[in-house]
């Protein structure tokens, strides 16, 4: 104990701050800004990366700029789509022109653009109406805001998807839709996902049309030239030395009128701390006096989705010769769903797609080339030969991601979320918390750590008064 008191002595104390942040993904980003729009110029935000954007990350593959993150811009995103304007990044409508192609219980059906209804016959249809219609009436009193209040929130969360699925649910085709849409979305099983989150996760993204669709009005409708990353990397250059990066933080002390907050190689105190990382990780930070038994309850028990993002291109994107569009949906295979995702402006071909839920974590160990191995057959099963001579594959394994931990975002098994919920965003003296789990809106994507770190800048700020 006394050499760690020494070493925190020999740490360089920097000035009194206003706002001390902790964590240059989108959500500290905003934060910083939104204070800085205000008037409060004394901040700090601290990243323990050696760069900003959190769960966004740049990359590139055949020379062709990517996003190995995040990637997607949906129309009713309007804090993401103003950030764009703001930075004057291009976007593009995802490629949809052709057909899709879609396998569930060991039917296929080629569906112009993303159309998968060839799927399913009028009994199955029915049953899809019904079950849909279900969810919107269980949804129907549910407030994004604080979902927990719902008034059946304690059965609702004592539940899983799953145990919906095999209650409401007859054909075993729509029992996989519903399954592939938890992993493609949650990067989760439909076992481990409590109901309530479900709901309140298709409802903060505008319904589960919007959350599934690559088309008009859907969240995977525009990419981005150069990728998202660049707006996060133009909001990180605009802060200038307020920014440090290589800055992970140990330690958090707070009283009602301030905070400490240290770093391997200094301590900064301000008067008020917005901690802008996923909530997974907050039991990583040594927080003194402890955080509320609630708060520390829910750290623990959310868990964390799986993800392994990948790219592969070709010379040209050849699978629009045979008038497909690149998107293969499937649930019989780790490395589905796939997108094609090339840049109009440029001659490659690129598909990204994922190892999604249990499919990323029974393949994170593996070497990439295996996983490269079985991306490519995937895709020369569907689109022939040519498939199998990629110029390049990447991947990004997020599960592996230090200060990640996983991808996209933090879910609630069951009995978390009625229980602890409501400490997602809940200030702790001088404390504010921001992460896309705690927005109302979008929860998980980007829009939704927008969203979160305006709000908890709000907070700060009107602590201040």
């Amino acid at each position: 104990m006394l050499i760690l008191a020494a070493r925190r002595l020999q740490r360089k104390r920097a000035d009194m701050q206003e706002v001390v942040i902790i964590g240059a993904g989108f959500a500290g980003l905003s934060a910083a800004h939104a204070l800085m729009r205000k008037g409060v110029s004394d901040i700090v935000l601290l990243e323990a990366r050696d760069r900003v954007g959190g769960r966004t990350k740049p990359g590139s593959i055949a020379g062709v700029d990517v996003d190995f993150g995040g990637m997607w811009l949906g129309p009713s995103q309007t804090r993401l789509k103003a950030l764009t304007e703001a930075y004057q990044a291009r976007v593009y409508e995802t490629p949809l022109n052709g057909k899709a192609i879609f396998r569930l219980a060991g039917k296929e059906h080629h569906g112009e653009g993303e159309n998968f209804n060839g799927l399913f016959g009028l009994r199955d249809a029915l049953n899809d109406a019904l079950s849909r219609r279900r969810l919107t009436r269980l949804s129907a009193p549910l407030d994004c805001a604080a979902p927990w209040r719902h008034p059946d929130a304690a059965r609702l969360d004592a539940v899983t998807v799953e145990h919906w699925i095999e209650r409401h649910i007859r054909s075993a085709r729509l029992k996989s839709m519903y399954r592939l849409i938890c992993f493609s979305v949650f990067c989760a099983e439909a076992s481990q996902i409590s109901l309530l989150f479900f709901l309140h996760y298709i409802k903060a993204g505008g319904g589960l049309e919007a959350m599934i669709s690559a088309g008009p009005g859907g969240a995977q409708n525009y990419l981005f030239h150069g990728g998202v990353h660049q707006i996060a990397r133009k909001m990180g250059e605009a802060l200038g030395d307020r920014l440090r990066l290589n800055a992970p933080v140990a330690a958090v002390d707070w009283r009602e009128d301030g905070v400490t907050v240290e770093t391997p190689q200094e301590r900064y105190d301000a008067r008020r701390a917005i901690i802008a990382v996923p909530p997974t990780l907050l039991p990583r930070i040594a927080f003194s006096p402890a955080l509320p038994q609630q708060k520390t309850a829910l750290n623990k028990r959310l868990s964390m989705g799986s993800a392994i993002k990948y790219w592969i291109a070709y010379e040209r994107p050849f699978w629009r010769d045979q008038g497909f569009n690149g998107m293969v949906v499937r649930d019989d295979c780790p490395a589905a769903p796939c997108f094609d995702v090339s840049p109009p402006d440029q001659p490659r071909g690129v598909i990204a797609g994922f190892f999604d839920g249990d499919h990323a974590l029974r393949h994170g160990d593996a070497p990439q080339d295996t996983r490269r191995l079985m991306v490519v057959d995937m895709l020369a099963e569907h689109f022939g030969e040519d498939a199998r001579t990629p110029l390049e594959y990447a991947d990004t394994d997020w599960t592996a991601e230090t200060w990640s931990g996983g991808c996209y975002g933090a879910f609630a098994p069951p009995g978390v979320y009625a229980h602890y919920g409501e400490w997602l965003g809940k200030q702790v003296g001088p404390l504010h918390w921001a992460c896309t789990e705690a927005s109302p809106r979008w929860t998980g994507y980007i829009e939704g750590a927008i969203v979160s770190g305006e709000s908890a800048a709000e907070a700060a700020l009107a602590a201040k008064q």
